[in-house]
C-alpha cells in the first residue's frame, strides 16, 4: 500500500512539474533603446542618465548620482500583446528609504491610452527586493508588469524607476505579439528643474509625480531634472539647462536652498541659463506648504521665513529680467492636511493636486511664448 501511495505522489509531482514547465511564458524581448524614450533632453552615453554628468564642471558626486537616476524618463510603444514584462539591470546610483515605496524607487509604472484618448493607469510592478548591489542579480530577473490585457493594439507609456540608475533595460511581450515604437505623444520640450518634490520622493508610482501629472494633463513634453535635496540654483546646472535648448524652463528652485543661497545665486543662475538660451522663459514656482509646520514652531518659523524671502526676492527679479516669471499659488496641495507622507513630501495625491493648482498659470505664461 505504501508503495502505491508513493508511486501516486511521485506521479503527481511529475505532472505538476510538467504542467509548470508548460505554463512558463514564452517572451520576446526588445532592447528599450530601440523604442522611443521620452522625458529626456540631454545626449548621454548611458541612455538612462538624464545628464552627461562627467562633462559638467564643478558638479558634486551626490548631485551627479541623482542625475544618473531615471526619474521622469519613460518608454512609449504600441503592442497587441496580452502581457508585458521588463528585465532591468541596475547601477550603483540607487537609493531607498522608509517613506519611498519600492514601486517608485526601483519599479515600473504603466499607463495605457483608453478609448477616449486619455492616458490611464494600468499597472505598477516591482521586485519585492530592497535595493542593494548584492541583490542586483535577483532584481534583474524578468518582472511581469501586466497580464490578461484585452485584444487589440494598445498605446503604452512605461515610466522608469525614480530613484534608480539603470544600465540596461529590455521590454518583453508574449511570443509572437507585436511591439513597436511610437512617436513622442507630447509636444514641445520643457525642462523642469527641482528638488525631491520634482524628483518624486514618496510618490506611489514612477508616473505619479507632479511633472508626469502635468505632462499628461496638458500634452506638453516635460523633462524632469529633479535632484533630491540638491536643487540649489547652482549656476553650472543653469548652463546645463541653457544648453538643452528647451523651449521653457520650470523651476521648483526654492525648496532646498537657504535664504542666503537664494539671494546670492538666483541672478547668476538665470544668467547661466540665458548664456546658452537667451530668450527662454523661466518660470519659478514657490515651494509648497510642508505639513511639518502644523505643530512645530521651529519648522513654522523657518518655512514662513523662506516663503516671505522668496516672495520679496522674486518681486524684484521679475522686474529685472525679461521673460522671468513667478507662479505663487497658495495651498497647492490643499488645506485639509491629508496629503503628506513624512511632513515634507506629499504622496501622489498631493502631487496631483499640485499639478492641478499650477496648470492654469503655467499654461497662461507658456501661451504668451506660443507654447500650447
Amino acid at each position: 500500500m505504501k508503495r502505491i501511495l508513493l508511486a501516486v505522489v511521485c506521479a503527481l509531482m511529475v505532472v505538476s512539474v510538467s504542467t509548470a514547465q508548460k505554463k512558463k511564458p514564452q517572451v520576446d524581448y526588445v532592447n528599450a533603446t530601440e523604442l522611443t524614450m521620452i522625458g529626456k533632453l540631454c545626449e548621454t552615453t548611458n541612455p538612462y542618465h538624464r545628464v552627461e554628468v562627467e562633462k559638467v564642471e564643478g558638479i558634486r558626486k551626490g548631485e551627479a548620482n541623482l542625475l544618473k537616476m531615471s526619474s521622469g524618463l519613460a518608454i512609449v510603444f504600441k503592442t497587441n500583446a496580452s502581457a508585458i514584462w521588463v528585465k532591468a539591470q541596475y547601477g550603483l546610483a540607487t537609493s531607498w528609504n522608509q517613506y519611498a515605496p519600492l514601486a517608485s524607487t526601483t519599479g515600473f509604472n504603466l499607463f495605457i491610452k483608453d478609448e477616449n484618448g486619455e492616458w490611464t493607469w494600468a499597472a505598477s510592478k516591482v521586485h519585492k527586493i530592497t535595493p542593494h548591489p548584492s541583490r542586483y542579480e535577483k532584481m534583474a530577473a524578468p518582472l511581469q508588469v501586466i497580464d490578461s490585457m484585452p485584444k487589440g493594439e494598445k498605446e503604452c507609456i512605461l515610466y522608469l524607476p525614480l530613484y534608480s540608475e539603470l544600465v540596461g533595460l529590455e521590454i518583453g511581450v508574449n511570443k509572437g505579439a507585436s511591439l513597436e515604437s511610437l512617436p513622442n505623444p507630447f509636444r514641445h520640450n520643457i525642462a523642469v528643474f527641482g528638488s525631491s518634490f520634482t524628483h518624486g520622493s514618496c510618490a506611489s508610482g514612477a508616473g505619479l509625480t507632479w511633472p508626469a501629472f502635468l505632462s499628461r494633463a496638458t500634452g506638453l513634453h516635460l523633462c524632469s531634472f529633479g535632484m533630491s535635496g540638491n536643487s540649489k540654483l547652482q549656476p553650472y546646472l543653469g548652463e546645463v539647462f541653457g544648453a538643452t535648448k528647451a523651449e521653457a524652463l520650470i523651476c521648483d528652485a526654492f525648496s532646498n536652498p537657504t535664504n542666503e543661497q537664494i539671494g546670492s545665486r538666483i541672478r547668476p543662475f538665470i544668467e547661466a541659463v540665458r548664456k546658452g538660451n537667451p530668450d527662454i522663459p523661466i518660470i519659478f514656482l514657490n515651494t509648497i506648504y510642508r505639513e511639518s509646520r502644523n505643530f512645530n514652531t521651529r519648522s513654522e518659523k523657518k518655512e514662513q521665513s523662506r516663503i516671505d524671502f522668496v516672495e520679496k526676492t522674486l518681486a524684484q527679479v521679475v522686474k529685472e529680467y525679461k521673460n522671468v516669471y513667478f507662479v505663487n499659488v497658495p495651498n497647492q496641495t490643499g488645506t485639509d492636511h491629508v496629503t503628506s507622507a513624512d511632513g515634507t513630501h506629499p504622496y501622489s495625491y498631493g502631487y496631483h493636486r499640485w499639478a492641478q493648482a499650477i496648470e492654469k498659470p503655467i499654461m497662461k505664461i507658456l501661451k504668451k511664448h506660443k507654447i500650447k
